[in-house]
């Protein structure tokens, strides 16, 4: 009798893991305003950016998982996971909101200038402290640059009812449901609440959960050995186009055309709260591309050992560090004149520090990996010697 047989895992694709550490090193560089290398980050070719790329990548992740173990096995234990990868992400943001906090807060109290306390949003402790405190625990106030992760952590509450929608209908309900609500989101704009402060979350979850299903689906496929959107070279021409389009109109700015078409809003502009259509096709567009490309291109051939690749592997540290480097990097600054040679030291540090951290995580994973035990082999008994002795 032979033991039922299981499916094996799908090899890691450590692509995911590369294009995820180059949307990290694109995050870290934008959120240093007014240096010179942030003309060169995805942003300024195209009307997405490296925070569409991620949510989408965190999709694909949370596919290989979770979604198989709930689709195939438990949902109960994949979806108790996926709330305990959301309350880590929760205290993450937590800690960097408080570490980010009293770094400004220093600086202000050893140089007496106030200024720094006007900063991403602080404005609001001096005023209203209590309800502050408030609204950071309840994720109502997020400071400037720190609101990614708690528009991830909402993803992943939602991840385990994407996941019964898959099951229930299957990948294309999923689609259609996430683009249902994606677009009664931009057309009736609702969002999650800001406070104190008024309006809504700058991500706002109900839009983005598209990119994130779009994500999560073409892991789920992946995982089934098949692509979501099979190669087709008219599309991949379609796409090119699109890119270079868009590429076109950021370069040359030609912001405000989009007004004349006789669309909603979300629909024509550039919104990135609300996922606006182009920014949606752009980035989807640039995923095709990428994900089709020739297959003797370089970005086909993406080992484990590359440098982007071990970035990615480590993202949510990689990520905590980066973002506090640079809001410390904008608080340094602050006061001082534009200088080439300065900002260029900033980001180099920075970028050495990401990948310093980066090659620590991976040889204490290493390190810390559990040893398979050496099979013991059973003592053979001593064979009988002599006339009487039976094999």
């Amino acid at each position: 009798m032979t033991a039922p047989s299981r499916r094996l895992p799908p090899p890691r694709d450590h692509r995911i893991d590369f294009y995820r550490g180059v949307a990290l090193l694109m995050i870290f560089v934008n959120h240093v305003p007014g240096v010179l290398w942030e003309h060169f980050t995805s942003r300024n070719f195209g009307f997405s950016d490296s925070a569409e790329l991620f949510v989408f990548l965190a999709g694909v992740s949370c596919a290989l998982a979770y979604g198989r173990n709930f689709l195939e096995r438990s949902g109960l234990v994949a979806s108790i996971r996926a709330f305990r990868r959301a309350g880590v992400l929760y205290l993450n943001h937590i800690a960097l909101t408080m570490i980010v906090a009293s770094l400004y807060a220093f600086a202000a109290l050893a140089t007496g200038d106030g200024r720094y306390l006007m900063q991403l949003g602080f404005g609001y402790f001096l005023s209203r402290p209590v309800d502050t405190l408030a609204g950071i625990a309840t994720l109502g106030h997020q400071f400037a640059y720190l609101n990614i992760l708690p528009m991830y952590a909402v993803l992943l509450l939602m991840l385990p009812a994407m996941l019964a929608v898959v099951r229930r209908v299957g990948l294309p309900g999923l689609l259609a449901a996430s683009a249902a609500l994606w677009l009664a989101c931009g057309l009736w704009r609702f969002n999650l609440p800001n406070h104190p402060n008024p309006g809504g979350w700058q991500f706002n979850p109900f839009a983005w959960q598209l990119i994130f299903a779009i994500g999560l689906a073409t892991g789920l496929a992946k995982a089934g050995g098949a692509a979501l959107v099979a190669y087709s070279r008219p599309l991949y021409l379609a796409c090119l186009a699109y890119l270079a389009v868009s590429f076109v109109f950021v370069s040359c700015s030609l912001w405000g055309w989009e007004n004349a078409l006789p669309l909603p809003g979300f629909l024509r502009g550039f919104d990135k709260t609300y996922v606006s259509l182009p920014r949606l096709l752009h980035v989807l567009a640039l995923i095709y591309v990428f994900a089709h490309a020739p297959a003797h291109s370089p970005l086909q051939r993406i080992g484990r050992e590359n440098p982007f690749a071990l970035l990615g592997r480590h993202s949510l540290p990689v990520f905590a560090v980066g973002t506090v480097l640079s809001l410390l990097f904008q608080l340094l600054r602050l006061n001082r004149e534009p200088s080439l040679a300065f900002d260029t030291g900033l980001i180099v540090l920075g970028l050495g520090v990401h990948f310093a951290l980066a090659l620590f995580l991976d040889w204490w994973r290493a390190v810390n990996a559990p040893t398979q035990p050496a099979l013991a082999v059973p003592e053979r008994p001593q064979e009988k010697v002599g006339a009487g002795a039976r094999a």
